[in-house]
């Protein structure tokens, strides 16, 4: 039914796009790693996280340039941004050195994008965790179903418990890089980085820390901690954040607010309808980009939907028509 729902959008969604309206919108994206080619792909160093490689991210931008969307940065939406516009808004989570691969990109189109990073895998040089379990149980012929357990099971830890399961499954020079594909930045390269007119830094916290699972004291720690080295890094004081795996709570949005931040992105994909309310913390949703040709699926995005949303809503009519049909 998924592959249903997908193909049924290809063909549906042009009419509705004809009869939507897609300015007074704001679509905002998240990325992880970029890969080069193909075959860096295959080598397994990294969860593969609906990652594209380099091309897709062009004709990604492109795509969406051809449509007349504007590309702006999250301080653009409270300094009154044109009416009748139709707006997008990338970002990049975690810190990954192959999100470099991304300037050219955004150099040559002229677009901006906003850098989310976690800053202890930053200063020590740490593979992300998500990625150790990838690349260890791929070699060992792990299945992709069986690390997808591991690591939902893993997200329930603390930073510590995760820490020491890696120590106790992998070694204790597992959280070692392998190549550029799995490294973070270096402070080096982020301050070089915080030059360029194109990039902005946020926060991602200091241990990547699941924010609906910790007290109001560990939630400001990761902020602070994390402000104070993106200050240093940058020269700047981040004016937004990312909730890792995109969860969050009123408490972390109450911290937020009161640490200073003007922008919150979480991962519920939808629109975001325009003009924002500048009172207080704006709330951000965003879409998971995926690899898969742009000039289809972009459509999908453009409706404020996924093939994802679509099945579920084709699965709850198909489970009614069942129940009525039993009762």
């Amino acid at each position: 039914m998924r592959v249903l729902a997908e193909r049924s959008g290809y063909l549906i969604n042009p009419i509705f796009l004809n009869a939507s309206r897609e300015n007074n919108y704001l679509l905002a994206f998240y990325f992880h790693g970029l890969f080069e080619t193909v075959k860096h792909r295959d080598l397994n160093h990294i969860d593969p996280q609906q990652n594209m490689t380099v091309n897709q991210f062009d004709d990604f931008v492109a795509y969406f340039l051809e449509h007349k969307y504007v590309f702006i940065r999250p301080e653009d939406l409270t300094n009154n941004i044109e009416k009748d516009n139709r707006y997008i808004l990338l970002t990049f989570d975690d810190g990954y050195f192959n999100n470099m691969l991304a300037v050219n990109v955004l150099e040559k189109y002229k677009v901006p994008a906003v850098f989310f990073i976690t800053i202890r895998n930053i200063i020590e040089n740490r593979s992300f965790w998500w990625d150790v379990i990838y690349k260890y149980r791929r070699k060992q012929g792990i299945s992709i179903e069986k690390i997808r357990r591991e690591e939902s099971m893993l997200k329930l830890l603390n930073y510590r418990s995760i820490d020491k399961y890696l120590t106790e499954n992998f070694g204790k020079d597992s959280q070692n890089p392998w190549s550029d594909i799995d490294r973070p930045f270096t402070e080096t390269e982020i301050r070089s980085l915080a030059a360029n007119p194109y990039i902005t830094f946020g926060n991602h916290t200091f241990n990547h820390t699941i924010l609906n699972s910790v007290s109001r004291e560990e939630i400001k720690e990761e902020f602070d901690k994390s402000n104070k080295y993106l200050l240093d890094f940058t020269g700047k004081f981040p004016s937004s954040l990312a909730f890792p795996n995109g969860y969050y709570s009123e408490d972390a949005l109450e911290v937020a607010q009161e640490t200073g931040f003007r922008f919150a992105f979480t991962a519920e994909p939808r629109k975001n309808h325009l003009p924002v309310e500048s009172e207080k913390l704006i709330r951000l949703s965003r879409f998971m980009a995926n690899p898969k040709n742009i000039r289809n699926y972009g459509s999908f995005f453009r409706l404020g939907y996924t093939p994802g949303t679509l099945y579920s809503s084709l699965k709850r009519f198909v489970d009614s028509f069942k129940c009525r049909r039993d009762s």
